[in-house]
């Protein structure tokens, strides 16, 4: 299985790393522990990261780990916000952060995908989408 989750920010940053960084510390601050790593070298403006919720006893991921790639830049992501919302019905166009996880594996983490939403939106107002739900995975998710 392979699903991917996006999320499309107003964030102000300026590089990949630097808005990875502060997403995964926002993370860090906010649940159970994290292993990953960081996934790479990239230009400026992508970062990603192999993530998983640890467990408490050991450097062992409980799930299949994600990955948690970010694009900044208006110009970096213009093509993809487009292709999503033609008509800017939602108010993405002019978003300078497109943030996707990537699921894959027989045990996907969702508590980690979760808390990766509540962090988007708590950081810079994230408008997730998905290729299945589209905008609606929002309405969909908000009412588990």
């Amino acid at each position: 299985m392979v699903y991917q989750l996006s999320f499309f920010c107003r964030s102000g940053e300026d590089r990949g790393d630097e808005a990875l960084d502060r997403l995964l510390d926002h993370l860090l601050e906010s649940g159970d522990r994290l292993v990953g790593e960081w996934l790479g070298p990239f230009e400026n403006s992508v970062a990603a990261f192999k993530l998983g919720t640890g467990r408490s006893d050991s450097d062992s991921p409980v799930a299949d780990l994600l990955t948690l790639e970010i694009h900044v830049g208006v110009a970096e992501i213009a093509e993809s916000v487009i292709a999503t919302s033609p008509n800017d019905e939602r108010g993405i166009w002019g978003c300078d952060l497109l943030a996707t996880v990537t699921l894959s594996g027989d045990n996907p983490d969702w508590p980690l995908v979760h808390r990766i939403w509540a962090a988007m939106v708590s950081l810079w107002e994230a408008v997730p989408w998905d290729e299945s739900s589209g905008f609606e995975i929002a309405t969909r998710t908000s009412q588990l």
